[in-house]
């Protein structure tokens, strides 16, 4: 019976897997199945990628829209972090979880299969991808938990968790050991899933290509070769399919501002909480969302964003709120819903080399990065970009799939080759993995925006859902 071990390496580029940077990764590239077209999800946010990897479906579907949101009805006086498992219960107001779409634990439960999950990520990252863990009775452990019954039990066996640094390297080594002696071994789930820190907080903190963040690179990719001969070494070893993944890329930040501060220079009352002096809430990303007290204000603060030459185009829940053609319906992206943001402000970025002779940098609203580190989340080319390879069992060897794929397509994918449905799945199985006449390369698309811009966008062969690619200038 076929197992999966899914292993994610939070933010890694494509482009930054070689033979000599990650020879582990490598390797099961060269014997697996790459998906040359597979992408993020927007806005590109880790804790917006784990709700679409683990429900198959975009943030419109599961309700997740940003690493930091505005809610009214869960915290009216202040923005909710969704790194944190207490907003996330604000947010979900009694119910388990604030997601809309059932998890993968959930449907494997439901077919009598296993999930298991070992995080060194946020504790609101990891309660988002395992969101059912305690009531299913399946394993969840995260490096910043240390309350439940599960914490209590790893941290007698294994000792405490290392504390946060940067590098990460020392929660992803103690996370490894969690896998590789207790969960792989003697859980056996049908599907584990493994969220590495690494390289995102290296790349945050310091750029994409400074020593830590090599240095960083090169641990999780070790922790991918020790799975790899775990695996090897099973008799079973056959039946094991190990998945490498990413949610989203980096670009370099340069052009640091805080949109709360402009906003207030021209003029607004803008402010991170709805109070009597706000107008506007801002939620600072590489992607902020705007929510607004009297949804008429729309098309004075839509005029003056358009003014501003670190503007590129604006996405808007309701688009009819501004005049025609002055912003893109998040809809169109798969991510508009009654918790997105009023509007949302991309930035104007460049393809052109960083510092680090890699393509792409962007202005960027985050208050903890410093000018110069890696950031991610809006429509950039190098942020949408995405690691996705499959490798055992029957994926394909040595081959390089064209159809097109983004993370709402890896739970459907899984679903399909333990021989159980995918309903309400927005993603759909990735057969050129395993059938390589399954696979085509996509349908390319290129639609006008305003204020000169472009997204390239893609479909597969046959039509279907649109799979966003890069918002570029004309």
């Amino acid at each position: 019976m076929t197992r999966f071990v899914l292993l994610a390496l939070d933010g890694l580029r494509p482009d930054m897997i070689s033979a000599e940077a990650t020879p582990h990764i490598a390797r099961l590239v060269a014997e697996g199945t790459r998906f040359a077209n597979a992408r993020s999800i927007f806005p590109s946010e880790t804790r917006v990628a784990t709700p679409s990897l683990i429900t198959g479906c975009r943030p419109g579907g599961h309700g997740m829209v940003a690493n930091t949101l505005f809610d009214a009805a869960a915290a009216p006086d202040r923005l909710l972090r969704t790194k944190l498992v207490s907003d996330l219960l604000a947010m979900a107001q009694g119910r388990e979880s604030p997601l809309l779409r059932p998890s993968l634990g959930e449907r494997l439960a439901d077919a009598g299969r296993s999930f298991a999950l070992v995080s060194a990520g946020t504790a609101g990252a990891a309660r988002l991808l395992h969101p059912a863990a305690e009531r299913l009775g399946q394993f969840r452990w995260n490096v910043e938990e240390d309350d439940t019954a599960t914490a209590a039990a790893m941290r007698g066996r294994f000792g405490p968790t290392p504390p946060h640094a940067v590098p990460n390297i020392p929660r992803l080594r103690h996370a490894a050991r969690i896998l590789l002696e207790h969960v792989l071994p003697e859980l056996r789930p049908d599907v584990t899933l493994v969220w590495l820190s690494e390289p995102d907080v290296s790349f945050h903190w310091g750029g994409l290509l400074a020593p830590h963040a090599r240095e960083a690179l090169r641990a999780a990719d070790a922790i991918v070769g020790q799975v790899a001969a775990w695996r090897d070494a099973q008799p079973d070893a056959a039946e094991i399919v190990i998945g490498v993944l990413s949610d989203h890329g980096h670009v370099t930040g340069r052009g640091k501002l805080s949109l709360v501060e402009e906003l207030i220079r021209a003029g607004f009352r803008a402010g991170t909480g709805m109070s009597a002096a706000t107008d506007i809430v801002v939620a600072p990303a590489a992607a902020p969302g705007l929510w607004l007290r009297d949804p008429a204000l729309a098309p004075q603060v839509a005029e003056w964003l358009m003014t501003q030459p670190w503007c590129a185009v604006l996405l808007a829940r309701d688009a009819t709120l501004l005049p025609e053609g002055a912003a893109v319906p998040l809809s169109l992206l798969g991510s508009g819903h009654a918790r997105s943001a009023d509007l949302v402000v991309t930035f104007a970025g460049s393809e052109e080399p960083d510092e680090w002779g890699l393509p792409g940098f962007a202005p960027f609203d985050a208050p903890d990065v410093p000018e110069g580190g890696g950031m991610h989340g809006g429509l950039h080319r190098s942020e949408l970009a995405t690691v996705l390879v499959f490798q055992g069992g029957p994926m394909r060897r040595g081959a390089v799939a064209q159809q097109p794929a983004d993370l709402t397509d890896i739970a459907p994918s899984l679903l399909h080759l333990l021989g159980l449905g995918h309903e309400g799945c927005e993603g759909a199985p990735l057969a050129a993995a395993w059938d390589g006449a399954a696979d085509s390369p996509p349908a390319r698309e290129v639609i006008a925006l305003p204020r000169g811009f472009v997204l390239e966008a893609m479909r597969p062969a046959g039509g279907g859902r649109l799979y966003p690619t890069a918002l570029r200038r004309r």
